[in-house]
Parts: C-alpha cells; sequence; structure tokens
C-alpha cells in the first residue's frame, strides 16, 4: 500500500503573524539594535531614501525593528521626519523635530505630540511602515490595527513605500 505523502497545511495570515511576533519577542535588545543598524544602513543607501526630502517613519515599539539610527541619521542629512499621530480611526503624518518630542499614545506607542503638526501626505516622499511579516511582493502583515493599510490605500500619491522587519 502506497501511504500519501500529507502536504503541511500552509498557515493562515494570523498564524504567521502571530509566529513571527512571539520570535522577535525573544530577540534581545543587543539583537534587536544590530539587526536594526543593519536595516537602516541598508535604507540610508537606497535612492529612494537619498532622493526623498520628507519621510514619514513610524517610531519604534515594542521589538519592532529600531528606526531611532535611522531618524537621528536622517535629520543630520536633513531631512524632514513625520511620524504617526492616530485620531481615532485615522492616522497622519506629524512632523517631529527629534526623537524627544514623541510621547506614548492611548496603545503606548510613541508618537508625536503637542506641539506637533500634520504634514499633508502629499508632501511625504518616503513612507518607512512596520511590519511583522512581508511577501515576496512586499504586501505586508501589520499589528492588525489596520492604520497603515487605511492611510496607504487613502494616500495614493507618488511616495515610496519601505517596510522594516526582522527576517
Amino acid at each position: 500500500m502506497d501511504q500519501q505523502t500529507q502536504q503541511p497545511q500552509p498557515k493562515t495570515k494570523e498564524q504567521l503573524r502571530l509566529e513571527i511576533l512571539e520570535k522577535r519577542a525573544k530577540l534581545t535588545p543587543l539583537d534587536v539594535d544590530v539587526r536594526s543598524m543593519v536595516i537602516a544602513m541598508l535604507a540610508l543607501n537606497t535612492d529612494e531614501f537619498k532622493n526623498a526630502k520628507t519621510i514619514f517613519t513610524y517610531a519604534s515599539y515594542n521589538n519592532e525593528a529600531s528606526t531611532n539610527y535611522f531618524i537621528w541619521k536622517a535629520r543630520l542629512l536633513g531631512k524632514k521626519i513625520c511620524a504617526p499621530k492616530v485620531k481615532g480611526a485615522e492616522m497622519f503624518p506629524a512632523r517631529i523635530l527629534g526623537q524627544r518630542s514623541l510621547r506614548p499614545n492611548i496603545f503606548g506607542i510613541p508618537e508625536p505630540g503637542f506641539l506637533s503638526f500634520k504634514v499633508a501626505p502629499e508632501k511625504v516622499d518616503l513612507i518607512i511602515v512596520p511590519g511583522s511579516v512581508f511577501d515576496m511582493t512586499g504586501h505586508r502583515i501589520g499589528s492588525g490595527k489596520g492604520y497603515y493599510d487605511r492611510y496607504l490605500a487613502a494616500n495614493k500619491h507618488n511616495a515610496k513605500t519601505m517596510g522594516f522587519a526582522f527576517d
């Protein structure tokens, strides 16, 4: 009798996301710093970064790929930096003048404080999105609230999008 070889069942998006988030939670601070520096260096050397004047980037949280060095270096190179600010179900870019101008929002995620101002989406040249998982075509699986997905769908302009994640 032939035994049928069973193919493993493909994981659902949610299973894959949870698996990756568990692995990410186990990273040491040194692992996060080293891997984040590699990601930042790769991003800083792209044409998309070099050509951007205004960058909309997340402020890292909860063992995500850290954007601290990326933001510091971008500001040093004269780039205008925006970070996500959440108001209800809406997320929008708000200009930050440095890491110290970020405050935890209702989810505990760093966002621009009261002295920040909204930046028109069409002024943004490069968007850095966090992700737990990206597929081979660049589609992301995020943290589940859908803020980036809604923002990107509603703001179709010429900004380039780049995802930061650990492999």
